[in-house]
């Protein structure tokens, strides 16, 4: 700012200088007293009741999507819970078909995971182990596999 200007008026300043210049009264604010008892008259004789909010589609589409959203991940829960089981009677069919019919070569993974670990496993831990070794002799022996799977699927109409 230079000296001798007078500084930027504000818009109340501005509206006073206004009214000034141009001889007229500042507008009187008489009437809001009565628009302000009337709104809060009004203000809380508003009631919302569930019927309004079930009627407001946007809120019963949110509503459907959410149900929908927990049914879904209930039923993926599930289903995933299954094949976890699946897998786990099946590693461990792996486990009981190889220590019967080859027990030499089972003990190789046997000895191997108590080396590696060293300490007594948990049953979810030693079927990790089992499933991570069946891979293992599916990418390097897969006619083995093959084989062992049907004596799997052998032992396990006996046992029925």
């Amino acid at each position: 700012l230079r000296r001798g200007t007078p500084p930027p008026a504000t818009p109340p300043q501005l509206s006073a200088d206004i009214f000034a210049h141009h001889n007229l009264p500042p507008p009187s604010l008489s009437c809001l007293p009565s628009v302000l008892s009337a709104y809060e008259e009004e203000a809380f004789a508003d009631q919302v009741s569930l019927s309004d909010l079930t009627s407001d589609p946007t809120l019963r589409g949110a509503f459907a999507a959410s149900v929908v959203a927990v049914v879904v991940l209930f039923v993926a829960k599930a289903f995933v819970n299954r094949m976890d089981e699946a897998v786990e009677r099946v590693a461990l069919d792996f486990d009981r078909v190889m220590r019967l019919r080859h027990p030499k070569r089972w003990e190789k993974f046997a000895v191997a995971a108590e080396i590696e670990d060293g300490v007594t496993e948990s049953e979810e831990y030693r079927i990790r182990r089992i499933v991570e070794e069946m891979e293992r002799l599916q990418r390097e022996e897969p006619e083995f596999v093959e084989r062992v799977m049907r004596d799997v699927e052998r032992m396990g109409g006996e046992m029925k």
